[in-house]
């Protein structure tokens, strides 16, 4: 791989401190990256900076806090994805729709796996993932609504409107679209026809931590008149309570939410 680049110099640092197992010097950091010394230096002050190297009094270099987060979410992502691909296939299998498993985080959502068949693969092809909390499309989607039900923080920041009209079914008084959050935060389940995306309807439910605080999602998206949500709401909430009971195993999804809030 080419080190030359700005990425690769970077990781070259890090490495060469993670390789030394111990307080690192700027001249061994150099020496061990082969790069000129004004630019180790520049690289790692600017990964001290930002957390992912540390600097000691007596001037060597340490991993940082920082990587220590990241690789925390990373041992989440992994083992959140071990845990729910068998279920990804059992639901796939049970539906022949779309099935999909997504991780929460405090700005937004990404997608971590899907499985679909020939028969879907022009609508994934040409369906765009709602990955903006703000979005009209995220929150009038099912993945969009759990979200909502369990943080109210987002809920209020709607200040009493509805997302913006999506379809002709979406949403739009206010007193209504609070009575389907509220059936979320009752049943578990979030089910939507329409309101996101005309022709599909969706069913989802969250993935928790032990302590109750939501980490992902799990749920199914088919076209409106296929999709039988009300059959699928038994075996999705078992999926997600076994993939929950999984995380019990985890110590890295025993680690308290990243942005400090309490389970709802």
């Amino acid at each position: 791989m080419d080190d030359r680049t700005v990425t690769g110099r970077v990781v070259a640092v890090l490495d060469a401190v993670a390789a030394h197992g111990r307080p690192v010097t700027l001249a061994e950091l150099t020496r061990e990256v082969g790069i000129p010394k004004p630019t180790v230096r520049r690289i790692a002050a600017d990964l001290v900076a930002r957390r992912m190297l540390q600097r000691r009094a007596d001037g060597r270099y340490l991993l940082g806090p920082h990587l220590l987060e990241l690789g925390t979410r990373a041992a989440v992502q992994h083992g959140l994805l071990q845990a729910a691909t068998p279920h990804v296939q059992d639901l796939f299998a049970r539906t022949g729709e779309i099935v999909w498993v997504c991780q929460v985080g405090d700005s937004g959502v990404s997608l971590m796996t899907t499985a679909f068949g020939v028969n879907r693969a022009s609508d994934m092809r040409h369906a765009s993932w709602p990955d903006d909390l703000r979005s009209a499309a995220f929150q009038a989607s099912a993945l969009g609504h759990v979200l909502l039900a369990d943080r109210p923080g987002l809920l209020d920041g709607l200040r009493g409107r509805p997302p913006a009209p999506r379809t002709p079914h979406t949403t739009t008084s206010w007193p209504r679209f609070l009575a389907e959050i509220q059936a979320v935060r009752d049943t578990a389940i979030a089910v939507e026809h329409q309101q996101s995306l005309l022709g599909f309807s969706c069913v989802a439910t969250g993935l928790r931590r032990p302590d109750g605080s939501l980490i992902g999602c799990i749920g199914v998206t088919g076209r409106t008149g296929n999709l039988p949500t009300r059959r699928l709401t038994r075996p999705l909430l078992a999926a997600a309570d076994d993939i929950s009971r999984y995380a019990a195993l985890s110590p890295e999804w025993n680690e308290p939410p990243a942005d400090g809030r309490q389970p709802s």
